[in-house]
């Protein structure tokens, strides 16, 4: 039972929040008076935001501070920072428990890797080269100059007088606002393509003072591009399949248009899927490497052994946070993909079944809507998330509980008595 070990060493409280939030304070505010006085008010507002947003998250188990993950990540990080000579106290990591395969960063210099970012690394090397990516991110201070942009942009005359020229129009005035918004979200894609080609090249350099090895690294271009769709190990007729329970295809068509989720919340961040073109970018890194050879190790402060512990966690962490964040639907699909790598595991059976149980009570009491994304966009044909979604939107209480029933009968001897 690997989480169920694991649990005992999992923490999500950050022991130093009270100096990170001064740390953020400070910051926020020696950024603030380098800036046009017109932008200080309003630059000030939005870091606040930022600012309450993070600590928040912090609060309420958005990141993991474990005994195996953590120090194991935050080590490779303070190896690039030693060997490049920047200031640890400057920067901080984290580990955010999104299944989402990311990494961002903020202007104040605090790093942050993904949990579902690790399922698909294969050694540290390529680990390094993500946090030297992000790192090139902070140095080169992307996020502080992009909203500096956008805040001048917003307060120059020119701009200014283009909305009070469109406010004064009797006709058309909701199209032409919505021309002037689409022409300033165009402006920023391209200067943030810009903006991580420039972090790659930091970046390489970053992770040349590095003790690891590039022979990899490139490799991660392949990750990004594979990773667009949820991650899946087992489609869901495999799962009832296995499962020997059967499923009515009707369950599986829906004749609204699947718009599952709410619409992401935007943050000041820079982010590592805020890519332009994935192949582009890994033939500039291999000729990066090709013309300034890297040699190195691929492992420095574990092993395979230690990453395939660090995946794991990952893996039944992800799914917790799910859960934790009452996204039944995606839990239940996450314990499924689990189920396919560890068939066996007690934990992942008793999990499935009180999910189970707790998606029929939410459907007795019609607030299904509330535990599953009912805005999930997906333009992969066959996303198997995708697919659990329309099972979930189609299927009756009854039949649900059939699957229920018949689930626990076929792993009463795995299920446990302990609530989900």
């Amino acid at each position: 039972m690997i989480f169920q070990a694991a649990a005992q060493n999992v923490t999500y409280a950050y022991k130093n929040i009270n100096s990170y939030s001064a740390f953020l304070q400070k910051t926020s505010e020696e950024n603030a008076l380098v800036l046009n006085k017109k932008i200080q008010k309003t630059y000030r507002e939005f870091i606040s935001e930022k600012n309450t947003e993070l600590i928040k998250r912090l609060n309420e188990k958005g990141f993991l501070f474990d005994t195996i993950a953590y120090p194991y990540l935050n080590s490779i990080f303070n190896h690039i920072l030693e060997k490049n000579s920047l200031d640890k106290n400057r920067f901080h990591f984290f580990i955010d428990r999104t299944s989402s395969v990311n990494a961002y960063s903020y202007e104040d210099g605090t790093v942050v890797c993904n949990l579902g970012l690790l399922g698909l690394m294969e050694n540290e090397s390529q680990l390094a080269m993500v946090f030297c990516h992000e790192l090139g991110h902070v140095l080169l201070k992307h996020v502080n100059t992009g909203l500096v942009r956008q805040l001048e942009k917003y307060n120059s005359p020119e701009f200014l007088a283009q909305l009070k020229h469109i406010e004064k129009q009797r006709y058309n005035t909701k199209k032409q606002l919505e021309n002037l918004l689409v022409n300033d979200v165009f402006d920023r894609r391209k200067h943030s393509r810009s903006q991580e080609n420039a972090a790659d090249s930091l970046g390489m350099v970053l992770f040349s003072n590095s003790s690891y090895g590039a022979r990899t690294v490139s490799r991660i271009f392949n990750f990004l591009d594979s990773a667009e769709n949820k991650t899946t190990s087992c489609s869901i007729h495999a799962f009832f399949e296995q499962e020997k329970i059967s499923i009515d295809e009707n369950w599986l068509k829906s004749e609204k248009k699947m718009s599952f989720g709410a619409a992401e919340k935007k943050e000041i961040t820079d982010s590592l899927k805020t890519h332009p073109d994935c192949a582009k970018r890994k033939i500039a890194m291999e000729s990066f490497f090709r013309k300034k050879p890297k040699p190195g190790i691929d492992f420095l402060v574990g092993n395979k052994q230690k990453l395939a512990l660090v995946k794991k966690t990952a893996l039944f962490d992800e799914a917790e946070y799910s859960k934790d964040i009452d996204n039944l639907g995606l839990y239940l699909y996450q314990l499924i993909q689990n189920n396919s790598v560890f068939p066996l595991n007690a934990y992942i059976k008793t999990a499935t079944y009180n999910t189970m149980l707790s998606l029929g009570k939410h459907s007795k009491a019609h607030t299904l809507h509330e535990v599953v994304n009912s805005q999930y966009v997906s333009s992969y044909e066959n996303d198997q998330y995708a697919v659990l979604l329309k099972l979930l939107d189609n299927i009756s209480l009854e039949n649900l509980n059939e699957i229920t029933h018949t689930y626990y009968q076929n792993n009463k001897l795995l299920i446990t008595n302990s609530k989900n």
